[in-house]
């Protein structure tokens, strides 16, 4: 499951693209809502700006630590959100992005890394071996998906030739592991 609480505080029934444009503070709405009421949220992942110049990341983890979140996705992927103007993904932002996440899975968070590409999958599974848990091919079609609680982690096998589930974002009846708003 993602922990994404920041969804509500995009429009009702907004495509999910809205995710990926600088109308939220994206962090700061994970950060205000760990902050609101003591949570157990468990076994899930917390969706993180990971490229976010102003976080308080020491402050983030011991709140997600205290609400006993296991894990950590890059979601909004910095693919999704830093572009050049012809719409090409900077690289410099993977990289910022690789090196919180490594430095979130040094305090013993699991990473689940959201790609919109398998060469981005494998440069994530070199760099963050075994606390990687699996993979979320971001493609650009789910980019189209409104808001809601019919957004899912549907399964797509596993990532090339290693043992690393990899999941895609889809419209679902009936999602096996949701994109929870709260």
């Amino acid at each position: 499951m993602i922990y994404a609480p920041s969804l509500r505080a995009l429009p009702q029934n907004a495509m999910l693209v809205m995710a990926t444009l600088p109308v939220i503070d994206w962090n700061d709405c994970l950060l205000r809502d760990l902050q609101g009421k003591p949570k157990r949220l468990g076994s899930c992942y917390a969706a993180i700006v990971m490229i976010d110049p102003f976080a308080c990341w020491e402050d983030l983890a011991d709140l997600l630590q205290d609400a006993k979140v296991t894990g950590v996705t890059n979601f909004p992927s910095a693919s999704m959100i830093e572009r050049t103007p012809a719409g090409v993904p900077l690289d410099s932002g993977q990289e910022l992005e690789l090196r919180r996440m490594e430095w979130f899975a040094s305090r013993g968070f699991k990473v689940l890394f959201v790609a919109p590409d398998e060469a981005k999958m494998s440069v994530a599974e070199q760099r963050l071996g075994s606390q990687l848990d699996g993979f979320v091919h971001l493609r650009s079609e789910a980019l189209a998906l409104s808001i809601g609680s019919d957004i899912g982690l549907v399964s797509f096998g596993f990532h090339g030739s290693s043992s690393l589930p990899k999941f895609s974002l889809e419209h679902t009846a009936r999602p096996r592991q949701p994109l929870r708003q709260a």
